[in-house]
């Protein structure tokens, strides 16, 4: 896939796997969101950690077909918005694997300049808008089986 032009930090994950990852499969562990106090100028943040892993393909076409595990992580995302997030999600359950995480602009009058789309397979899906999208953290996990 090719390097995501609205999420600052991307260059973090495609240094930790060689690419940027589809999150095809990839597991949201947590969704949380904060706002700011009174005393701060209006903002809303959510955070979303998901857990991804890659692997690699060994014989391909033969008896002895299997994938190994590559890497695993967790990635932490923050999203910004100046106000409201205009939050859509539902089925959030104890596996919440997903199909993919799209950020984009977003079209004219919509409530901030990114719209998020997480697809589901199993779980959690939905969307909302930002203003922005970072990479907050990498967290490499030791190679367990998946």
């Amino acid at each position: 896939m090719s390097t995501p032009a609205h999420i600052s930090g991307a260059s973090r994950v495609i240094a930790e796997f060689g690419l940027w990852p589809s999150f095809h499969d990839a597991e949201v562990i947590s969704f949380a969101l904060e706002r700011a106090l009174p005393v701060q100028a209006g903002s809303c943040i959510a955070r979303m950690a998901v857990h991804v892993r890659t692997y690699e393909t060994l014989g391909d076409g033969t008896a002895d077909y299997r994938q190994s595990l590559l890497k695993s992580a967790v990635i932490t995302f923050a999203f910004h918005a100046p106000a409201a997030l205009d939050l859509n999600l539902s089925e959030f359950n104890n596996q919440n694997v997903i199909d993919s995480i799209r950020v984009s602009s977003a079209q004219a009058g919509a409530p901030a300049e990114l719209k998020v789309v997480i697809e589901p397979i199993w779980g959690v899906g939905g969307g909302f808008y930002c203003a922005a999208v970072e990479v907050e953290s990498i967290k490499v996990l030791p190679n367990a089986p998946a």
